[in-house]
């Protein structure tokens, strides 16, 4: 009823490629052969002139700019404590905002606020703005 298709392993991809195109490719290489043949200086020239403006672009339009060299041991133990010492800073700030935040939600959820409350809330909200302005100034 049904026959199955055979397949035939054999051929390679680079055969059938060559099958399609050897004319072609064999234009091409005789072509190529001829021209360098014909005109082997300017070939040459073309390929040294490519090289130096290569050279050129290289080491002008296309320099890399380095970074700074890493400072030297005995130079780094300075930035290591201030960058601590910043980071003890930053902790200390969040604590204090958080604190700041807990005194906020409990007056606010308060039924009846006084003057009192305000009070509160308005010193908290500028001791905020305070830790803002400290932490982001640069």
């Amino acid at each position: 009823m049904y026959r199955k298709t055979h397949f035939k392993p054999d051929k390679a991809l680079w055969n059938e490629i060559s099958k399609e195109f050897a004319i072609y490719f064999t234009r091409l290489g005789n072509r190529t052969r001829h021209i360098c043949e014909k005109y082997p200086k300017q070939i040459f020239f073309g390929m040294l002139g490519t090289m130096l403006i290569s050279g050129i672009l290289a080491f002008t339009v296309m320099r890399v700019k380095k970074d700074e060299p890493a400072q030297l041991l005995a130079g780094t133990a300075a930035p290591i404590s201030q960058g601590l010492g910043q980071i003890l800073g930053a902790g200390q700030a969040l604590k204090k905002v958080l604190d700041l935040q807990n005194q906020i939600n409990m007056v606010l959820q308060k039924d009846t606020l006084t003057g009192a409350d305000s009070l509160i809330v308005k010193d908290a909200i500028g001791q905020l703005e305070k830790i803002h302005r400290q932490l982001n100034v640069k």
